[in-house]
């Protein structure tokens, strides 16, 4: 037991340790003094369970940088307060229409002093939009203008890609079929070609149908017009009328159907 206490104050009071233990009781002050100059509301240290390396790691970590954003704000600030002062001089010195070097301003000199003055981002920005501007042929360039400008000529844009897609399409299948006419032109003038063996006898059934179609030409035509007779009788019902009507249609069908092959039947020769 002598022993152990003997091992545990040699620990409490050796000098590392008392240098780590100092080093973190002033890390830990400069924390509460940070946390305190932030929040007014903040009166009493972190409580014990909270206060462990890890959570000094993080709030020393949080303060570095805060103190740094403060800096950089810092700076910031008398910028602006240098370069306030500045303009108030200049605005003063205008009003009287005399610069500081002794040149009446003019509109001219003052734009381009504010253009000279610009950053980079806002000389990009005002290049930007002139550039806009002199392809709109717009003289006083609106935002919202230029905007609706852009959306119709990237819809103008898009329209005539389609376009153009759709002749390169029609180019492409009109070429597919001039070659395939040459090789047809081709196939049909060279020595090689010979008509089918059985050419006459396809002429001969052709012929036979075109007969047997127009033979039933006038029949189909008297019934048409029968049927055309019937509809005007009185006294029909509605039913009558439907049933001669899709009667009346599928004649009429029929007939149209035997004309389109009449039509596309060859016509006899000699």
């Amino acid at each position: 037991m002598a022993h152990r206490l003997v091992d545990n104050s040699a620990a409490i009071f050796s000098p590392s340790v008392a240098r780590i233990a100092a080093s973190t009781a002033r890390d830990w002050s400069y924390v509460d003094v940070w946390l305190a100059s932030k929040s007014p509301a903040w009166k009493t240290s972190l409580p014990s369970f909270e206060r462990n390396q890890d959570t000094l790691k993080a709030l020393l970590a949080l303060a570095s940088l805060n103190e740094a954003a403060d800096d950089q704000r810092r700076l910031l600030a008398r910028v602006d307060a240098t370069a306030l002062q500045g303009l108030t001089a200049a605005h003063d010195k205008a009003e009287s229409g005399v610069a500081p070097s002794g040149i009446a301003l003019t509109k001219g000199a003052l734009l381009d002093a504010i253009e000279q003055s610009l950053p980079k981002e806002g000389a990009s920005a005002l290049n930007a939009l002139t550039a806009v501007a002199s392809e709109a042929a717009t003289a006083s360039p609106d935002p919202d203008h230029l905007g609706s400008l852009m959306l119709r000529l990237q819809g103008t844009i898009y329209g005539a890609e389609q376009t153009a897609a759709r002749v390169d399409a029609f180019e492409r299948q009109l070429q597919r079929e001039a070659e395939a006419a040459e090789e047809l032109l081709h196939a049909l003038q060279s020595e090689c070609y010979k008509p089918p063996s059985d050419l006459a006898k396809q002429n001969l059934d052709v012929q036979r149908r075109i007969k047997t179609v127009s033979a039933q030409l006038p029949d189909l035509h008297d019934r048409v017009s029968a049927l055309g007779a019937s509809i005007a009788t009185p006294y029909l019902t509605i039913g009558d009328v439907i049933e001669l009507e899709q009667r009346h249609q599928a004649l009429t069908f029929h007939m149209r159907d035997l004309s389109e092959q009449i039509a596309s039947l060859p016509q006899e020769q000699g």
